[in-house]
């Protein structure tokens, strides 16, 4: 049996749209079926589907029946991968959508409606399922624990979103997400001595907050990032039980040797670090969930940084002297979750006159004055050379045999590296600030580079 496939095109906002007739015959007068609400709907885009002229995509369309105010939610599923779907009235007016995968409706009047499923592109075939049922909306009240509801953001003006309550009877660790595939989410947090605002903490664009809460009462307030955002929402809140180990307490001690997991919820993290003998201090904060801030403050020391570890890990390495130190991890974007920290000191010498391959030592810039050692090679082959410094930006030269280099920041952050190849022999390492501006202790190695 041979099927037609149409192609028209409806002028929709400059969306070139095509209905069908749930692929019919083409000699068949016999109009689509209209379902009721819910309703589970099978269908599939094979070759002999009909054309939409916006993208040569196949589409199929079902009729609805469906009741003004209600807001229906639409699931797909199946061998078709991420079918865009659409609402047009019976005149061809487009209602709602186009969206990926899902899609909400909230018809203004009772009708008869079509329901149009495309593929992403025209090469997009196969079998697919819609799941459509009712939801019911909540756009304002009170959010007990364990609640997940639908909510819908209307142009409101400026009022900044629909605003809910929530009550805490158990002081605990809560989180919150906001998410919504029509625009893009904002989520704030009002209370006692709180005020937390978050846009893409839950990633891409809808959001998250994850803090500590006391008891008493406080204010969601779920909106978009501009103030004429509409569509529907979900939101969420739970309370979220502590990983086994983790204290959020301030002032925990941090023991040399060994890794710490800690946790962000809206506020930094500190720690105490007693140094018994001087050395060097490597001192490392990697996370998965957030862009790492890390800070060191004691003994004449007042150090920050943010990405010396490589991607979004901190890493400080200085010279330190016996004594206390207070170690505060941050971040940079906002948004909340895990972290591993951990402190190692390693006894080095100061720098003298001359450094080897395999060494490390520690010096100290004065103002304006770049230091000069010398770096004896016994073996021709690649060498790595690198300068550290959390207290000022680092910036490291060679000269000798011919060769005269220089590096600001190939070491991550502001710290300085070359590798290069080197003939047996004397070459002189400069060790100093960018701009000359810097003063501190420094951190210098020579390494065979693997």
């Amino acid at each position: 049996m041979h099927f037609a496939h149409r192609a028209v095109a409806l002028p929709l906002a400059g969306l070139a749209i095509l209905l069908s007739g749930c692929n019919e015959p083409a000699t068949s007068t016999s109009a689509a079926p209209v379902r009721d609400m819910p309703a589970s709907l099978a269908g599939e885009l094979t070759s002999q589907s009909d054309v939409n002229l916006n993208d040569g995509s196949r589409t199929q369309s079902f009729a609805l029946q469906l009741q003004a105010g209600t807001l229906y939610r639409v699931s797909s599923s199946g061998a078709l991968q991420q079918p865009t779907l659409l609402l047009l009235s019976e005149d061809s007016r487009l209602i709602s959508g186009p969206r990926a995968e899902q899609l909400y409706l909230q018809p203004e009047q009772d009708g008869i409606y079509r329901l149009a499923v495309s593929g992403s592109n025209a090469s997009d075939f196969g079998p697919f399922r819609l799941e459509l049922s009712t939801a019911e909306v909540t756009s304002d009240g009170e959010l007990e624990p364990g609640a997940e509801i639908l909510g819908r953001l209307q142009s409101n003006g400026g009022k900044g979103g629909n605003r809910y309550t929530l009550t805490i009877a158990e002081q605990g660790l809560y989180e919150l997400v906001l998410r919504s595939t029509e625009f893009d989410t904002v989520l704030k947090l009002r209370g006692p001595g709180l005020n937390r605002t978050d846009d893409d903490g839950a990633g891409g664009t809808d959001s998250r907050l994850l803090t500590q809460l006391q008891e008493g009462s406080y204010q969601v307030i779920a909106g978009g990032i501009d103030t004429a955002d509409e569509g529907i929402y979900s939101l969420s809140f739970k309370r979220w039980e502590m990983p086994e180990g983790i204290s959020l307490s301030a002032g925990d001690q941090l023991p040399l040797g060994e890794e710490r997991t800690g946790m962000l919820t809206g506020h930094p993290q500190t720690y105490t670090l007693a140094i018994e003998q001087a050395g060097l201090l490597q001192l490392s904060m990697r996370s998965d969930d957030f862009d790492s801030l890390l800070e060191l403050n004691g003994q004449g020391i007042n150090t920050r940084d943010d990405d010396s570890g490589g991607d979004r890990d901190a890493l400080i390495s200085v010279a330190v002297e016996p004594g206390s130190y207070r170690v505060k991890a941050a971040q940079l974007d906002g948004v909340d979750g895990m972290f591993t920290l951990s402190a190692e000191l390693t006894q080095v010498a100061m720098l003298g006159d001359g450094i080897a391959a395999g060494e490390t030592r520690v010096g100290r810039l004065m103002s304006g004055q770049p230091t000069s050692t010398q770096l004896s090679i016994s073996e021709a082959g690649l060498y790595r050379i690198t300068l550290r410094s959390s207290q000022f930006d680092a910036l490291l030269g060679l000269q000798g045999a011919g060769l005269e280099e220089q590096d600001d920041d190939s070491a991550g952050g502001t710290d300085a590296q070359l590798e290069l190849w080197l003939d047996a022999g004397d070459y002189q390492l400069s060790s100093g600030s960018y701009g000359d501006e810097g003063a501190g202790s420094f951190v210098l190695s020579v390494s065979a580079a693997l």
